[in-house]
């Protein structure tokens, strides 16, 4: 089955202090439309627990304004995907700082932090996307 691009997601990239000229972490929302966003159920079992969590799968449409971690950082135009940043389903409208990006996330029960990310706009154009996944 194909995913539907039609999802809105909000990205929150995060500038590690040791990549910003003033060595504090820096954090920039973008939000995204068309997109494509699915979720699976994971279970574990350890002895007689089990446990439930989610994997999450964002598909992003290639963009003129992605670009690569170690780019973005100079400037932070545009969008990156790094291990750390967090995709949420959704368009968030608080505006994002250090301070206050752990709440902001709280408030949104569909979020996922990056925990992998694979470019896959050297594909068949139609499906050409970024790939973001995590727990």
């Amino acid at each position: 089955m194909l995913p539907t691009f039609d999802y809105t997601v909000t990205v929150l990239n995060r500038r590690d202090s040791k990549d910003s000229p003033d060595r504090l972490d820096a954090w920039k929302k973008t939000v995204i439309h068309n997109c494509a966003w699915s979720v699976q159920t994971v279970r574990s079992v350890n002895g007689t627990e089990v446990s439930l969590g989610a994997d999450y799968v964002a598909r992003i449409p290639k963009s003129q304004d992605y670009h690569p971690y170690h780019e973005w950082t100079k400037d932070m135009e545009g969008f990156t995907f790094s291990t750390g940043d967090i995709i949420i389903r959704g368009e968030v409208t608080e505006e994002i700082t250090a301070d206050n990006v752990k709440a902001v996330v709280r408030q949104y029960p569909e979020s996922f932090t990056v925990s992998l990310f694979r470019d896959n706009t050297n594909t068949v154009e139609a499906l050409e996307h970024y790939r973001v996944e995590g727990v």
